[in-house]
């Protein structure tokens, strides 16, 4: 990956005790991460850093005060790998001009993954090589999407119909640890975020290539928990 400007403000940095992690922001008080993240934390634990494209400068931090894993994720298989964070308080229109954040819409449920070959922006805070450096500011890369069939194949046939994948057919651009929860989007709307893989910087089509929980399939589940907690 690269570093960012300001483009992908809707990007931000999920902090926990026990992970670093990633997330989309998604509305002035609701953030997307994984179920991995924040499984049996409590809302205490977890913080969010937005408004900055640097990993702890420049922006704002605020608490959060609910978590909502999917009521079906499965830590064994990482189906439905995905949880809503409630921010304590809504990002405030002060705020939001002034940090010039920025929340993405997402995919509407049912829609369908981009075709093979299309290109994708993913951004994150994650380690940027196989020896786990963490960069000081938001990392940005495109990366090509692959056929269902080429996934389950790469994938062992372990994908389910909340995964999809995609990579680097050059084996260059990949997501790596503290990556987890990076928006994956496309044509201006979140379509994905990173779940798991098999490694770090290996991500040319094969068993490395990067998975991720496709929001396409968990949509109406998340309006669900907006409509709660708003």
């Amino acid at each position: 990956m690269t570093s960012t400007n300001h483009k992908y403000r809707y990007t931000v940095s999920v902090q926990t005790p026990v992970i670093m992690c990633t997330g989309a922001l998604i509305d002035n008080r609701h953030v997307l991460t994984t179920a991995t993240c924040v499984n049996y934390l409590e809302p205490a634990d977890v913080e969010v850093y937005v408004g900055s494209n640097k990993y702890y400068a420049d922006g704002i931090t605020k608490g959060v005060t609910r978590l909502t894993p999917h009521p079906n994720y499965a830590p064994s298989t990482y189906d439905n790998n995905i949880a809503v964070l409630t921010l304590a308080s809504p990002l405030t229109p002060e705020e939001i001009s002034a940090y010039a954040i920025k929340s993405i819409p997402r995919a509407a449920a049912g829609s369908s993954l981009p075709p093979a070959g299309s290109l994708s922006d993913v951004t994150s805070y994650g380690a940027t090589d196989p020896d786990l450096t963490l960069p000081d500011v938001m990392q940005h890369a495109q990366i090509s999407h692959y056929t269902p069939a080429q996934c389950q194949t790469y994938k062992a046939n372990k994908l389910t119909g909340s995964m999809f994948c995609a990579g680097d057919r050059a084996g260059v651009k990949d997501l790596c640890p503290a990556d987890q929860g990076a928006p994956l989007v496309h044509a201006g709307k979140l379509i994905g975020i990173y779940s798991w893989g098999s490694s770090c910087g290996l991500a040319a089509p094969g068993p490395s290539s990067p998975v991720f929980t496709r929001i396409s399939s968990v949509n109406t589940w998340i309006n669900t928990v907006i409509t709660s907690t708003s």
